[in-house]
């Protein structure tokens, strides 16, 4: 999730305990694309691969011809897939005003917010769902 302005279905109605915090420390990561991303790269490909591959050959030749195809298409999507599904994101370290306790989150880099510099105070969401953390503000 990159927007703000989205969330989940499964977190309507939950709650969340809300920490005011700054950021003690801050780093880009790479967030690796989700197996479902995955999932479609694979079989987008695999489906585009047989249908090149069963137009070549005739009888055994265009069924091990749709396979071959199928195969290599299946790796190429499941490439394509997890290349277009990798975004970037951001771990942070909050320390919290009152209690003085340290949390860690990694978040994405959200669009109306951009990276968040150490030293940015605002607030912890810790939920069942997930946690983030957002400047004051937003």
């Amino acid at each position: 999730m990159t927007s703000l302005n989205s969330v989940s279905a499964n977190s309507v109605g939950s709650s969340a305990e809300v920490i005011a915090g700054t950021v003690v420390s801050a780093r880009v990561v790479d967030v690796d694309a989700s197996s479902s991303d995955k999932n479609l790269g694979t079989m987008l490909g695999t489906a585009v691969g047989a249908g090149a591959g069963s137009l070549l050959g005739r009888g055994k030749g265009q069924i091990a011809s749709a396979v071959g195809f199928g195969v290599v298409g299946a790796l190429a999507g499941r490439s394509a897939g997890n290349a277009l599904g990798k975004t970037k994101g951001q771990e942070l370290v909050i320390k919290a005003d009152v209690s003085g306790k340290q949390y860690r989150v990694t978040q994405p880099i959200y669009s109306q917010i951009g990276a968040i510099p150490v030293g940015t105070h605002g607030n912890l969401e810790l939920g069942a769902g997930g946690s983030k953390f957002l400047p004051d503000g937003h």
